[in-house]
């Protein structure tokens, strides 16, 4: 028998989902986003050492020393940063779709792994480098149109951003810079360049 005291903390905590037609919108598009941003990091960035930033920069240098998967990597390390989130950038509503972003591109980022060759669709590093920022880009372009955020340096940015009076684009440059940082230890510093 279910105990209606666990029960009611659980509806209280989260709430009734909105299941309305603008609501389903934005889950959609944060799936399409989450999917473009998995493809840019298959098709371009991990096949050439380029570290995309934030948590999922990271991800891919452990991934490159250890061969733990890159998906995994990414729900771990913005376990902390959605703790983060949810006290500061709005609880409930935050979570739910950050979690929905995160583990999708997770998810896809690691089923991909399996339908994409390793070498991606080019071993040009400009190429790799121009298409897979611009496919990123226009995948948290899509997250954040469904409301959204796709986990790491976007929580770190807007949490900086609303309590600290950080500009957004000197945020990401802050925290992205750390991760590029350590793609260039990893790798190479002409690398890590192409990859900011």
């Amino acid at each position: 028998m279910e105990n209606p005291k666990k029960t009611f903390q659980f509806k209280q905590l989260w709430g009734v989902p909105d299941l309305s037609w603008h609501n389903l919108q934005d889950y959609l598009l944060i799936f399409l986003g989450s999917l473009v941003q998995a493809l840019a990091m298959r098709l371009f960035l991990v096949p050439a050492l380029l570290v995309s930033g934030g948590i999922s920069g990271l991800a891919q240098v452990i991934n490159y020393f250890t061969g733990w998967s890159i998906g995994i990597m990414v729900l771990i390390g913005n376990l902390p940063l959605f703790l983060l989130g949810w006290r500061y950038l709005g609880g409930r509503r935050f979570a739910t779709r950050t979690v929905w972003a995160i583990v999708i591109f997770s998810v896809l980022t690691d089923l991909l792994a399996w339908i994409i060759p390793p070498a991606g669709v080019t071993d040009d590093l400009v190429l790799s480098s121009l298409y897979g920022g611009l496919v990123f880009g226009v995948g948290l372009g899509l997250v954040y149109r469904g409301k959204g955020t796709s986990g790491g340096s976007d929580i770190l940015g807007l949490i900086l951003y609303r309590r600290k009076g950080i500009s957004m684009t000197q945020a990401y440059l802050l925290t992205d810079a750390i991760t590029v940082l350590a793609g260039g230890l990893a790798w190479n510093w002409e690398l890590a360049l192409y990859g900011m």
